[in-house]
């Protein structure tokens, strides 16, 4: 081979090589790119320690639905488990810097009565009115109104946090007691009724009085309620609300009995103020004939709420 076929050969021998190389280079350099693409689009699974706990389920979820990667959330006790890429975690723990603070001291007070009043009626007919030898029929209204007491529980918890307060009497109901509407208050679907003490012909009794509740403070500072409230006691003789009783008691008797009453709701209440929630309305009714004499008995029991 001569000189001039050596050097062509030469030339092209050394152009393949840096073609080669050139090629080698480039796939070299998208292999190391690749590898950092595929770990940004990588789920994985990150647990945040969180205050709102559950309570922050649909405000995470929305974050993640409307992102491309998407991804899962679940609680753990009061963390979060997200099942998403490394940018949307960046992504939901900025929300939650914002949404997720330290739960507050709320104050729940519930009242029972208070503002509560005692109206009756008498009317009686049949009675004869003598002016100047005229002869008439008139009627005698007498009206009263009675200020009561009031059951009054207070509790504190932090936001979203159950609480409950309560008290007990236990009673002991001798044979002239009434004690059949008792389980209408103490029975449901998959409640029993209470164990009842009998110690010679005596039977002894449990009432209840108390609230449970989860109050949850909301951004525009009003509060959500979840309450729980049950009122029970032993109607005494001859009140009005037993007289209503023994009017829808079979037997007709006008015995003692125990009675009481359940509030279970949800309600979104301002801060600060009380709030009527409920109310024991107790109507009854008596006349006699012979004298056409009618009492009417009205008592109304408010149910009132505030959260500070």
């Amino acid at each position: 081979m001569n000189s001039i076929e050596r050097y062509v050969s030469h030339r092209l021998i050394g152009a393949v090589c840096t073609i080669n190389l050139a090629s080698l280079s480039a796939f070299a350099l998208s292999l190391a790119v690749l590898p950092i693409t595929v770990q940004a689009g990588t789920a994985q699974t990150y647990v945040i320690h969180t205050y709102g706990g559950a309570s922050l389920l649909p405000a995470v979820r929305q974050q993640l639905n409307s992102s491309a990667d998407g991804g899962t959330v679940t609680t753990y006790q009061d963390k979060l488990v997200l099942r998403t890429t490394a940018r949307n975690y960046q992504a939901v723990q900025q929300l939650l810097s914002q949404i997720d603070r330290q739960p507050q001291a709320l104050t729940v007070a519930v009242r029972v009565g208070n503002s509560s009043s005692e109206q009756g009626s008498i009317q009686q007919g049949q009675v004869i009115i003598t002016n100047r030898g005229i002869q008439g029929v008139g009627v005698i209204s007498q009206r009263s109104s009675q200020q009561q007491g009031s059951n009054l529980y207070q509790v504190q918890t932090l936001s979203g946090s159950a609480a409950s307060i309560s008290t007990g009497t236990l009673y002991s109901l001798t044979q002239t007691y009434n004690a059949n509407n008792y389980s209408t208050y103490h029975r449901s679907a998959n409640d029993n009724l209470r164990p009842q003490i009998v110690i010679q012909q005596q039977m002894l009794l449990p009432t209840i009085q108390g609230i449970a509740v989860t109050p949850r403070l909301l951004p525009n500072g009003q509060v959500e309620v979840q309450l729980s409230q049950v009122e029970e006691r032993l109607v005494q003789l001859n009140s009005p609300y037993n007289q209503m009783s023994s009017a829808e008691n079979s037997t007709g008797n006008a015995s003692n009995a125990i009675r009481g009453q359940r509030l279970n709701s949800t309600m979104i209440v301002p801060r600060g103020q009380w709030v009527t929630i409920g109310q024991i309305s107790q109507n009854s009714t008596s006349s006699s004939s012979n004298s056409s004499r009618t009492i009417d008995n009205n008592n109304s029991v408010p149910i009132s709420l505030r959260v500070d």
